[in-house]
């Protein structure tokens, strides 16, 4: 018995060996299969693509990069609440009890669990479960986000594709009256710096219409990490930015994805407060055991032994940790839910916000369209009639066309803002 005692420290330290140096139990996935999972998951990038205010918001759900990334979250979440809730499980327990000397001993081996006093395993399936849909509604907002940014990109350049082809057809005019003006000052019917001053006006346009092009260029560029795009993607936009037209006012009859989480974000922290007023009683432990043995009794000599036992662990008093725990846990549930309340009062100003901003454009649109513009076609119709009669020059024509160009560039700007209030709006009102 003493060289078996003995011999015991050697048997453990081979089995600790060969824990260290054999395979792991567990499976570990291979870096091959691990990365040809994932990119199974993720969207592919289009090489070409044809986008419109009408297909924007599929397009964005279905190709952004962002968006996959936070759909792993309720993977996430799910996992969470695999995890919560669960027992503990039983623990084997062996003891080995002798003398210096070696006669007597006992071996015993028990086995042991551990039991909560409070229903805590329920509450912590309940706070995971919350988590899951809070998980979801999140998601949601990440996509009225992605959508709104790609919405305002694209009224961004349709308004610049809209400017541009209005600069060039003023252009194309200036050209026009250049080619007339020099036709006229060669016959002497007209001054030779008429035509230049023409030339250079149809030059001013064709550098504006550049620097136009130049911002649709960019403005695509930035558009099209948003669809799932590589820079060297072919991204079409089509469509035109449409009159200005006021949609019905709607605020209280939809659910937006950030206050939903936000709710339930402020449900998960009350129930946690709960979780953490669960634990301050600790939980308790039960078990059995059995033992073999021998005693030594004079002048008997050696007899066998053998014990049967239950043991209980109950402990006493409260887990002090528990009550910082639930002050903390309860501070958090009431931050949260007076963040609900201030996010909802929020949104309430942005949508009221947006749809007073969109009033106020598309007035300003109406006046300069149906009272400014006709006003500057009056105007040069008159202008060009008194330059036919010798009694103004150029000069005043063009600055006539000018004025008509800006009007309709601010009509421009003015329906520009308009969609720009719109996707505002649409945002604010998850749609």
């Amino acid at each position: 018995m003493k060289r078996t005692f003995l011999f015991f420290p050697i048997i453990l330290w081979s089995c600790a060996e060969d824990a260290v140096t054999q395979l792991p139990i567990v499976k570990v996935r291979a870096p091959l299969e691990a990365a040809t999972a994932l990119s199974s998951s993720i969207p592919t990038s289009p090489e070409s693509l044809e986008v419109s205010l009408e297909t924007l918001p599929d397009q964005v759900r279905q190709s952004n990069l962002s968006l996959a990334a936070a759909r792993r979250l309720v993977a996430e979440a799910r996992g969470k609440l695999k995890r919560s809730g669960v027992a503990s499980n039983p623990e084997l327990e062996v003891g080995f009890e002798t003398n210096p000397r070696f006669h007597d001993f006992m071996l015993t081996v028990g086995i042991s669990k551990k039991y909560p006093r409070t229903n805590r395993l329920l509450i912590e399936k309940k706070v995971s479960k919350i988590l899951i849909q809070a998980a979801q509604a999140e998601i949601r907002d990440a996509e009225r986000l992605l959508v709104g940014q790609a919405r305002s990109s694209l009224v961004e350049v349709l308004a610049l594709r809209q400017k541009r082809t209005l600069l060039v057809a003023q252009e194309a005019n200036a050209r026009e009256l250049t080619k007339f003006t020099e036709e006229a000052a060669a016959k002497g019917e007209a001054s030779p710096l008429d035509a230049g001053i023409a030339l250079l006006e149809a030059i001013k346009l064709s550098n504006q219409a550049r620097k136009i092009e130049i911002k649709e260029t960019l403005a695509i560029t930035k558009l099209k990490p948003l669809f799932g795009m590589k820079p060297k993607g072919d991204l079409t936009v089509v469509g035109a930015l449409p009159e200005p037209e006021m949609p019905m006012m709607n605020v209280t009859s939809y659910r937006r994805p950030d206050l939903e989480a936000a709710r339930l974000r402020a449900e998960s922290a009350t129930t946690a407060a709960d979780l953490a007023r669960s634990k301050r009683l600790d939980d308790i432990e039960t078990g059995i055991f059995a033992g073999v043995g021998r005693e030594r009794d004079k002048p008997e000599g050696f007899e066998p032994e053998q014990i049967l036992g239950v043991r209980f662990k109950i402990p006493l008093g409260e887990n002090l940790s528990a009550i910082g725990e639930t002050i903390e846990a309860e501070a958090r549930a009431e931050r949260l839910a007076i963040g609900t309340m201030a996010l909802e009062r929020v949104i309430n100003a942005e949508a009221h916000a947006a749809h007073a901003e969109m009033k106020e454009w598309q007035i300003l649109a109406g006046q300069i369209k149906s009272r400014l513009i006709p006003l500057a076609n009056t105007h040069i119709e008159k202008t060009k009639e008194a330059r036919a009669k010798g009694q103004v020059a150029l000069r005043d024509v063009l600055l006539a066309k000018e004025q008509k160009l800006g009007l309709e560039t601010s009509y421009l700007e003015a329906v520009r803002d308009f969609h720009l209030a719109y996707v505002n709006y649409l945002t604010a009102t998850a749609q």
